[in-house]
């Protein structure tokens, strides 16, 4: 009784996208905390009804054979976060992040945040964007390579005056 319980109360964060015509059309319903977790419907109510039955089969799967339940994660509002972050990195790393920014006319602050942005960046637009190519072997590569070009033209812009900020030089990668 407390197992069907216990499933009762999970309570995952759920992602759901509709399909195309090609793979069936309707909606898929995702899990991204229980891996292989999903589930489809024909309309997104259906989906996500599908999907809270295959998250109990995951969780009593996972019970059966052993296997580490993760946790839920609850929401958390932008608010609960002070924007502040502090780092240890090595002296040598620091040296050179120190050179790069007084080079590029602006704080170390400014240079990590255009760094950290643009990674961020990056890994959300390898989840959004969708490629399609007649052979899906060069979709990686083709992203992969658009990233090192743009990484390049970085790394040896010297035209940046001293009084631009952090703010205009990120948008020259956009």
């Amino acid at each position: 009784m407390k197992n069907e319980m216990d499933l009762k109360e999970r309570n995952y964060k759920i992602e759901i996208m509709k399909l195309t015509d090609e793979d069936g059309g309707g909606f898929l319903a995702i899990v991204p905390a229980l891996p292989g977790c999903m589930s489809d419907g024909e309309t997104q109510e259906e989906a996500l009804a599908n999907v809270k039955d295959a998250i109990k089969c995951w969780i009593e799967t996972a019970e059966e054979i052993g296997r580490e339940i993760p946790r839920e994660e609850l929401y958390r509002s932008e608010d609960e976060y002070s924007g502040k972050l502090s780092l240890r990195i090595p002296k040598s790393l620091h040296k050179r992040i120190s050179d790069i920014a007084n080079k590029e006319g602006c704080s170390i602050n400014q240079l990590i945040m255009m760094y950290i942005s643009m990674g961020v960046g990056c890994e959300f637009g390898k989840k959004q964007v969708n490629i399609t190519l007649n052979n899906p072997i060069y979709e990686l590569p083709a992203i992969e390579e658009l990233q090192r070009e743009k990484w390049k033209d970085y790394i040896n812009i010297n035209k940046y005056s001293s009084k631009q900020t952090n703010q205009s030089l990120f948008r020259t990668f956009i």
